[in-house]
């Protein structure tokens, strides 16, 4: 049977632009702060400080996309031929990371105000669909090469485990936005381990 889809290459070159395009925008999201043109050294260091939620929400998801850019292209090589259904997977899973700008905005905004749990628990649930995505993925690619799972075995389980984790950490959010942010990136550095 002759396939439409042959070698992973181009799915993995769109999916590293969309990548690229959504750790760049994480940035995008800083917004220098304004002291005006008389403004003191002591003032404008002030308003950079005050910032810290934009650095810890940058920081988190920019860890987020470059744990899940590594964690593709080990996907990736695993694949000797691109179906129909992976690359339909694969959108989905772009679609998690590309999204991930905004909550990291909405987190930088909402963090110190009363509505910081909700932001945090926002934040959480889209790392769910996330998980979930790339768990997705993962399945694909077993289903469509049997014999990567000895190297993808680990993957589809901490995928899978990081859906609840993460559900747990939008619950957490409601105590505490900080820790529930926190245990988010602990899932990430897991993820990192060897």
């Amino acid at each position: 049977m002759t396939s439409f889809f042959r070698n992973p290459n181009r799915m993995e070159a769109f999916s590293d632009g969309v990548f690229a395009i959504a750790i760049t925008l994480l940035i995008l999201e800083i917004k220098v702060p304004q002291v005006g043109e008389r403004g003191s050294p002591g003032a404008l260091w002030q308003a950079l400080l005050h910032l810290w939620p934009s650095y810890l929400a940058y920081l988190l998801a920019f860890s987020t996309i470059l744990i899940a850019w590594i964690g593709h292209h080990i996907l990736v090589g695993q694949v000797r031929q691109v179906t129909q259904r992976m690359l339909i997977v694969n959108g989905f899973f772009l679609l998690t990371v590309s999204f991930l700008p905004f909550p990291t905005a909405v987190v930088a905004e909402y963090l110190r105000s009363a509505s910081g749990s909700a932001a945090a628990a926002f934040y959480a649930l889209i790392n769910l669909l996330n998980s979930l995505a790339f768990f997705l993925l993962v399945q694909t690619i077993i289903d469509a090469h049997p014999d990567s799972l000895a190297l993808l075995g680990r993957s589809r389980r901490d995928s899978f485990l990081g859906i609840f984790w993460c559900l747990a950490c939008a619950g957490l959010a409601l105590l505490s936005p900080v820790a529930s942010l926190l245990l988010v990136a602990g899932l990430f550095v897991w993820w990192l381990r060897p």
